[in-house]
């Protein structure tokens, strides 16, 4: 046992040395700068005890249940690898039920109709974006982290590969995605064909790294998270769509996929939470599969729209 060690120098070096992905080091990260290091910081990492680590938690506000179990499981980590280390005996983060947060609200899937009347509200140059996510089942962050050369309008398909959803730390507006079998390829249905092409041609950024969604203060970055969704939401209170959020489209997305008869192996390729070796065991038939998904799910969009909704009217709300 080391008295001499103060946790905050002990956390930085922990922080770099842990062998995790991008996405979830700046979640560590934020979190231990945001909640930990406030209160214990300056630390010694012997003194550090288990009824201080409950009255720490009893300072959270009880609108962030999230933030609390993170981080409490953030420093509970942190302790039990300073116990491997020899700083400290024993773990003194070990206050039951801490790291555990009740369920939040379940996904809301959406009709197609309303996914529809969504877009149609939507500025022009974000419509598609709505409509991806809503039919190809896709992450936000995925959705808007697309670029030209993700995108094959003749096999209509969205190579996913990146996401928007967080910077990571560094400026960077584009980060790898949540997981490997999130790298995944997603056929889109033919009655997007018009919306995607308009879109390619009026609003993408140029070059084959260009965002099909650009950032209108930089477009060589995507959409903001924050403008898309503050544009989503006030397009479904516009719709008369309550209680709905951005991510909603992704569980729609996958509600619909189920209700053409996908299987549970084809509903995982399409969303992308198989693991690698079963994903390569099933890619073959899934990929195949993924494309009769598509096209049924582009007849139900058809029959959805308005005959004057089409690619080629715009009008705006």
């Amino acid at each position: 046992m080391d008295d001499s060690v103060i946790l905050g120098p002990y956390a930085e070096a922990w922080l770099e040395s842990l062998k995790i992905a991008p996405r979830t080091r700046y979640n560590y990260r934020s979190s231990y700068t945001r909640w930990i290091k406030p209160t214990f910081a300056a630390s010694p990492m012997t003194s550090v005890t288990t009824a201080q680590v409950r009255r720490w938690l009893a300072t959270f506000p009880d609108s962030k249940p999230q933030a609390r179990a993170q981080a409490y499981r953030v420093l509970s980590s942190m302790f039990r690898q300073a116990v491997e280390d020899g700083v400290v005996n024993q773990n003194p983060v070990r206050v039951k039920g801490a790291g555990e947060v009740r369920p939040g609200r379940e996904g809301h899937a959406l009709t197609v109709e309303e996914v529809v009347m969504i877009a149609e509200r939507m500025n022009p140059d974000r419509r598609l974006a709505v409509l991806l996510a809503g039919f190809c089942a896709l992450r936000p962050g995925e959705t808007l982290a697309l670029r030209r050369r993700d995108v094959d309008t003749q096999a209509r398909t969205l190579h996913i590969r990146e996401s928007a959803s967080a910077p990571y730390g560094s400026g960077e507006a584009v980060g790898p995605v949540k997981t490997k079998a999130s790298n995944r390829v997603v056929h889109y249905p033919a009655a997007l064909d018009p919306d995607v092409a308009r879109q390619l041609t009026e609003w993408a950024a140029p070059g084959s790294r260009g965002h099909p969604f650009p950032r209108a203060a930089d477009p060589s970055k995507p959409l903001p998270y924050s403008t898309f969704s503050h544009s989503f939401q006030e397009a479904a209170a516009r719709a008369g769509v309550e209680d709905v959020r951005p991510h909603d489209l992704r569980h729609t997305g996958a509600t619909l996929a189920a209700g053409t008869g996908a299987t549970v192996r084809e509903l995982m390729a399409r969303l992308g939470h198989t693991t690698p070796k079963v994903a390569m065991r099933y890619q073959h038939a899934a990929r195949e599969r993924d494309r009769s998904i598509a096209d049924a799910l582009g007849v139900e969009i058809a029959m959805a729209r308005p005959q004057t909704a089409t690619a080629e009217r715009i009008d705006d709300e």
